[in-house]
């Protein structure tokens, strides 16, 4: 029982409700956005993005390079070969074996944006807006996560974006 007792401590001194709250927070304004029609569409991968950005933002998959770069990668390749070929099991995988393998090859890796190709094949999107709309939102959720962590943890601060 104190075991268990010494690790709730732990954890809570990790304090890991701010930035889930600023995480959700910054999903919420995105969401907002929507539906006051400024964006055509709600990503769901945005949410997966949201946790890597907030909960661990100098992990190498929440660098902003990776977090945009990496969608943006990911989802140019999913709208090509699924516009290319039609949405069959083997497209849509070939689609994400595709934007992983680009995704390493120019340091991109971003875990989320592998299925960006799978919300394509199900929703069927509008190329342009799809990929603006992801460009805006991505960037917005890496601006808000770089300003709360400078605004939370002013010495640690981020690690450069190598």
């Amino acid at each position: 029982m104190q075991e268990l007792y010494s690790r709730l401590q732990n954890r809570l001194a990790l304090q890991p409700w701010k930035p889930a709250l600023g995480a959700g927070l910054a999903i919420a304004l995105v969401a907002s956005l929507k539906q006051l029609g400024l964006f055509p569409y709600l990503i769901a991968t945005l949410g997966a993005s949201a946790t890597l950005v907030w909960m661990v933002p100098n992990s190498p998959l929440a660098r902003p390079r990776a977090v945009i770069g990496g969608s943006m990668i990911s989802a140019t390749i999913g709208i090509g070969v699924l516009t290319m070929l039609s949405p069959t099991p083997w497209a849509i995988g070939l689609a994400v074996g595709f934007a992983i393998f680009a995704m390493v090859l120019l340091d991109v890796l971003h875990a989320p944006a592998g299925a960006l190709p799978l919300v394509i094949a199900i929703s069927h999107p509008e190329p342009i807006s799809f990929l603006v709309t992801l460009a805006a939102s991505t960037v917005l959720l890496v601006l808000l996560g770089r300003l709360y962590v400078r605004l939370t943890e002013p010495k640690a601060g981020l690690k450069p974006d190598v």
